[in-house]
């Protein structure tokens, strides 16, 4: 199954890798946010958790060159960092899924929510340097706001959907 020849595996494929960067976005700044509130956490304690959260989204212009530079041939170019960024975010959720009363170890969730982000930022400069290699010109523009509402959609999924579970 070859991304190049299959035009809409390919937009759906970049699109699915949109949704899970942000199905924990949306859960840690919009439910988690919200339950931290309700709890009594004060604006520091959610402040700084949901800094945590972005500050490594801030950092995403290193990624692009050292992904250019380093790879795996046998795997692909986008592919060894796409999967290390997924591995990463999969390990740092269930890291979180572990912490005992989240809401009274912030510092340690907000590590792991910082951790997470690192390898989720990864994953969005990968996602997108795939979506280089693989788009014809003409097709990029479409594909990048099917993507970016993708994004969008995982942030309402991860923020309206999971508050209701």
């Amino acid at each position: 199954m070859n991304l190049t020849d299959r035009p809409l595996l390919r937009l759906l494929t970049l699109c699915i890798l949109y949704v899970a960067q942000g199905i924990p976005y949306g859960f840690v700044t919009v439910t988690f946010v919200a339950y931290l509130a309700q709890q009594g956490k004060t604006v520091l304690e959610i402040g700084t958790l949901t800094a945590m959260a972005t500050l490594p989204w801030t950092f995403k212009w290193v990624w692009g060159p050292f992904i250019d530079r380093f790879g795996y041939p046998a795997m692909g170019r986008r592919r060894p960092w796409i999967l290390a960024a997924q591995l990463g975010m999969t390990f740092t959720i269930l890291g979180m899924a572990f912490v005992p009363d989240p809401s009274n170890n912030l510092e340690l969730i907000g590590w792991l929510v910082f951790l997470h982000n690192i390898f989720n930022s990864l994953q969005d400069v990968s996602v997108d340097a795939l979506a280089v290699d693989l788009l014809r010109e003409d097709e990029r523009g479409r594909a990048n706001g099917f993507m970016y509402g993708s994004k969008y959609f995982g942030m309402f999924l991860g923020g309206a959907f999971l508050s209701r579970m």
